[in-house]
Protein backbone atom coordinates (compact mmCIF):
# COMPACT_ATOMS: atom_id res chain seq x y z
CA UNK A 1 0.00 0.00 0.00
CA UNK A 2 1.18 3.56 -0.92
CA UNK A 3 1.35 5.66 2.04
CA UNK A 4 2.51 9.52 3.18
CA UNK A 5 4.19 9.85 6.01
CA UNK A 6 5.17 13.34 7.79
CA UNK A 7 6.20 14.54 11.12
CA UNK A 8 3.38 15.25 13.30
CA UNK A 9 3.96 18.41 15.56
CA UNK A 10 2.02 17.28 17.96
CA UNK A 11 2.61 13.72 18.93
CA UNK A 12 6.34 14.41 18.18
CA UNK A 13 6.19 10.93 15.77
CA UNK A 14 5.32 10.43 12.21
CA UNK A 15 2.11 10.25 10.55
CA UNK A 16 1.44 7.20 8.36
CA UNK A 17 -1.72 8.34 5.94
CA UNK A 18 -2.93 6.33 2.97
CA UNK A 19 -2.65 7.25 -0.49
CA UNK A 20 -5.88 6.57 -1.83
CA UNK A 21 -8.29 7.31 1.70
CA UNK A 22 -6.15 10.32 2.99
CA UNK A 23 -7.14 8.57 6.10
CA UNK A 24 -4.16 8.70 8.84
CA UNK A 25 -3.49 5.14 9.19
CA UNK A 26 -1.44 4.81 12.07
CA UNK A 27 1.92 6.93 13.93
CA UNK A 28 5.32 5.28 14.48
CA UNK A 29 8.49 6.49 15.97
CA UNK A 30 10.28 5.11 13.08
CA UNK A 31 9.56 3.79 9.50
CA UNK A 32 11.43 2.89 5.92
CA UNK A 33 9.38 3.49 2.75
CA UNK A 34 11.50 2.06 -0.16
CA UNK A 35 10.10 2.87 -4.00
CA UNK A 36 10.09 6.37 -2.51
CA UNK A 37 10.07 10.15 -3.15
CA UNK A 38 9.95 13.50 -1.49
CA UNK A 39 7.01 15.59 -2.28
CA UNK A 40 6.79 19.75 -1.31
CA UNK A 41 3.45 21.27 -2.33
CA UNK A 42 3.86 24.83 -2.93
CA UNK A 43 0.81 26.51 -2.15
CA UNK A 44 1.04 25.10 1.68
CA UNK A 45 5.02 26.20 1.66
CA UNK A 46 3.49 29.64 0.80
CA UNK A 47 1.40 29.59 3.40
CA UNK A 48 3.98 28.98 5.90
CA UNK A 49 6.12 31.85 4.72
CA UNK A 50 2.72 34.10 4.69
CA UNK A 51 1.24 33.50 8.29
CA UNK A 52 4.36 31.97 9.91
CA UNK A 53 2.39 29.03 11.09
CA UNK A 54 3.31 25.66 9.71
CA UNK A 55 0.81 23.16 7.86
CA UNK A 56 1.10 19.83 6.03
CA UNK A 57 2.78 20.47 3.10
CA UNK A 58 5.88 18.02 2.42
CA UNK A 59 5.86 14.61 3.23
CA UNK A 60 7.68 11.47 1.84
CA UNK A 61 5.59 8.76 -0.28
CA UNK A 62 6.30 5.13 -0.86
CA UNK A 63 6.05 2.13 0.12
CA UNK A 64 6.63 0.67 3.82
CA UNK A 65 9.63 -1.94 4.05
CA UNK A 66 11.28 -3.52 6.82
CA UNK A 67 14.30 -4.39 4.86
CA UNK A 68 16.80 -4.75 7.36
CA UNK A 69 19.91 -5.48 5.06
CA UNK A 70 20.03 -1.45 4.73
CA UNK A 71 23.71 -0.22 5.12
CA UNK A 72 23.14 2.89 7.50
CA UNK A 73 26.33 3.92 6.48
CA UNK A 74 25.44 4.82 3.06
CA UNK A 75 22.48 6.87 3.97
CA UNK A 76 23.02 10.47 3.60
CA UNK A 77 20.83 13.16 6.19
CA UNK A 78 18.01 14.56 5.04
CA UNK A 79 16.36 18.34 6.28
CA UNK A 80 13.58 20.92 4.86
CA UNK A 81 12.84 24.13 6.47
CA UNK A 82 9.91 25.70 4.98
CA UNK A 83 11.10 29.07 5.64
CA UNK A 84 14.26 28.80 3.70
CA UNK A 85 14.28 25.50 1.53
CA UNK A 86 12.87 25.31 -1.59
CA UNK A 87 12.70 21.38 -1.51
CA UNK A 88 14.50 18.84 1.09
CA UNK A 89 18.04 19.16 1.61
CA UNK A 90 20.65 16.32 1.73
CA UNK A 91 24.25 16.06 3.45
CA UNK A 92 26.83 13.54 2.16
CA UNK A 93 27.84 12.11 5.26
CA UNK A 94 31.29 13.19 4.39
CA UNK A 95 30.72 17.07 3.68
CA UNK A 96 29.97 19.32 5.37
CA UNK A 97 27.07 21.24 3.02
CA UNK A 98 23.77 20.94 2.25
CA UNK A 99 22.17 20.51 -1.46
CA UNK A 100 18.84 19.91 -2.80
CA UNK A 101 17.61 16.27 -3.12
CA UNK A 102 17.02 15.72 -7.00
CA UNK A 103 13.09 16.20 -7.93
CA UNK A 104 13.71 12.93 -9.71
CA UNK A 105 14.85 11.10 -6.79
CA UNK A 106 13.47 7.57 -5.79
CA UNK A 107 15.18 5.42 -3.33
CA UNK A 108 14.65 4.33 0.43
CA UNK A 109 14.12 6.80 2.49
CA UNK A 110 14.22 6.07 6.49
CA UNK A 111 12.60 8.51 8.97
CA UNK A 112 13.22 8.25 12.91
CA UNK A 113 12.32 10.05 16.05
CA UNK A 114 15.09 11.30 17.97
CA UNK A 115 15.43 11.96 21.38
CA UNK A 116 17.83 15.11 21.81
CA UNK A 117 18.16 17.40 24.11
CA UNK A 118 15.67 19.87 22.94
CA UNK A 119 12.84 17.60 23.41
CA UNK A 120 12.18 14.51 20.54
CA UNK A 121 13.24 15.71 16.92
CA UNK A 122 12.89 14.11 13.48
CA UNK A 123 15.64 12.87 11.67
CA UNK A 124 15.05 11.97 7.70
CA UNK A 125 17.63 9.95 5.96
CA UNK A 126 17.75 8.87 1.91
CA UNK A 127 19.75 6.07 0.61
CA UNK A 128 21.35 5.29 -2.75
CA UNK A 129 22.59 1.62 -1.85
CA UNK A 130 19.66 -0.36 -3.93
CA UNK A 131 18.20 0.13 -6.84
CA UNK A 132 14.38 0.36 -6.34
CA UNK A 133 13.69 -0.54 -10.05
CA UNK A 134 16.11 -3.59 -9.45
CA UNK A 135 13.58 -4.86 -6.60
CA UNK A 136 10.36 -4.52 -8.05
CA UNK A 137 11.80 -6.15 -11.26
CA UNK A 138 12.49 -9.02 -8.54
CA UNK A 139 9.15 -8.97 -7.57
CA UNK A 140 10.10 -8.60 -4.24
Amino acid sequence: MKVRVYWNLHKKMWSVQDTKTNKVIGHKQHVTLWNAKFVVRKGGQKRVREQGKKNVHAFAVGLITDDKQQVYDSWNRVKYNPYTDDYFMYNRNDYNEWNEVPKDFVGFIHMESLEHEHGIVPRVYVSYAYNCMDIINRGE
